[in-house]
């Protein structure tokens, strides 16, 4: 059976979600627990650390997430990248050098 503190941990992240828990939000939920004797004080710090953590890592998941996804779909919409852009440019910037060496009759 999952402790009081796991089971803290788990709503807290499901209910606020981990990618908006701020160190001052678990500061203050923690704070609440140790007031209703669900937790105790020496608990606190660690109780904040890891649910800062634990955002941070889900944070990190949503980012990348989001990257890849929004990677996908340029590439579905077969967008010209910066890269295939500066190649093009380059390719103009050599036809114009061309056209400038070339006598104009």
């Amino acid at each position: 059976m999952a402790s009081i503190r796991e089971l803290f941990e788990q709503s807290v992240l499901m209910g606020l979600g981990a990618v908006s828990l701020t160190r001052e939000t678990a500061q203050n939920l923690v704070d609440e627990m140790v007031k209703r004797g669900q937790a105790r004080r020496e608990e606190a710090s660690d109780m904040v650390e890891q649910l800062i953590q634990r955002g941070e890592k889900e944070r990190n998941a949503l980012r990348k997430l989001i990257r890849e996804e929004v990677h996908e779909v340029l590439r579905e919409l077969q967008l010209p990248t910066h890269a295939d852009m500066k190649a093009v440019e380059r390719k103009l910037d050599a036809i114009l050098q061309k056209l400038e060496a070339t006598p104009q009759e």
